[in-house]
């Protein structure tokens, strides 16, 4: 079992990394939506709203270079915009924030040593080529970097153990004891359900909703403190960790509740010409459309180790 689960965390963290090719997405690419409006605004006016806020988070497809662009271009506009913010980042863990200190010590505005300090190639995240438009904005302006996973040993007692194998103190410090309401814990295990395209065993629900809920309030809590700091952060994290129907925005609300907290995710757009916002309500609080990647199927795995054609 501990290996199932690790295997099938990993694919709802990077499932879909092998592009192959990418598209322009059309007319929409580059259009931003303002969920709660129900119309798109340009970007001087998202980047005046971000600015305002004490914490932005930025959602990603891991595999989709465009996104890293786009969210190096946000921490470029709130830097020539007076902010300073902190930049923490769901792909690096805990237990990597010595190295990243060192490597930055030690070799000032190199931004590559950092995936040395690292060891980015050997992560399991797309290739770093991808990443580094991101930490070369933090470089540029001199931001602190944050890792925002948990550690090492805190993600392999979870699959283990799961969240009893913590200590207290642990649990209340990721916000696990903190009682998940009904709609957040449907929201969750539906998303997870599609995120293993339906393949996963309903047993290992449980126990995955549990490690989501810990990156959660790991990133949560990292994004707390970089921006008591700093005073502002800024979040790198997949699109499952800043949705506001059961991820990091519902966490902050409960343990900071004036903090003002902004969800941005960044989708590939279809290239099919339509000019309208994109059908349905998205929990996040804007979606900038971008080009998108040609990926191998990636339910294709699953399919082979739990078998059914996730329809």
């Amino acid at each position: 079992m501990r290996g199932v689960l690790m295997g099938a965390a990993m694919l709802l963290t990077v499932a879909g990394c092998a592009a192959t090719g990418v598209d322009d997405g059309g007319p929409q690419a580059g259009r931003i939506r303002d969920v709660a409006a129900g119309r798109f605004i340009d970007r001087p006016a998202l980047m005046a709203r971000l600015a305002r806020a004490d914490i932005v988070l930025l959602g990603e497809e891991h595999d989709n270079p465009h996104h890293h662009e786009n969210q190096a271009a946000v921490i470029d506009a709130l830097a020539a915009r007076g902010r300073h913010p902190a930049v923490v980042l769901e792909m690096l863990r805990a237990d990597q924030q010595a190295a990243v200190e060192r490597a930055r010590r030690e070799h000032p505005g190199d931004v590559d040593a950092l995936a040395g300090a690292v060891d980015w190639a050997d992560s399991g995240w797309p290739p770093w080529s991808m990443y580094r438009p991101v930490f070369a904005a933090a470089y540029r302006h001199d931001l602190p970097i944050v890792a925002g996973n948990l550690s090492r040993g805190q993600l392999d007692t979870l699959r283990s153990r799961g969240r009893a194998g913590l200590s207290a103190a642990t649990r209340t410090r990721l916000g696990l004891e903190r009682p998940q309401p009904d709609d957040e814990r449907a929201s969750m295990t539906e998303a997870i359900r599609e995120g293993h395209c339906g393949l996963l065993p309903e047993e290992m629900l449980p126990r995955m909703r549990g490690i989501q809920r810990a990156r959660d309030g790991a990133l949560a809590r990292a994004a707390l403190e970089a921006a008591g700091e700093a005073g502002m952060s800024v979040v790198i994290a997949g699109h499952g960790h800043v949705r506001t129907d059961h991820a990091i925005p519902r966490v902050i609300a409960a343990r900071a509740p004036s903090r003002r907290v902004v969800a941005v995710a960044f989708e590939a757009a279809v290239p099919d010409g339509r000019g309208g916002p994109p059908a349905g309500t998205p929990p996040f609080d804007y979606v900038w459309l971008t080009a998108a990647v040609e990926r191998a199927d990636p339910c294709a795995a699953l399919r082979e180790r739990f078998g059914g054609s996730g329809d």
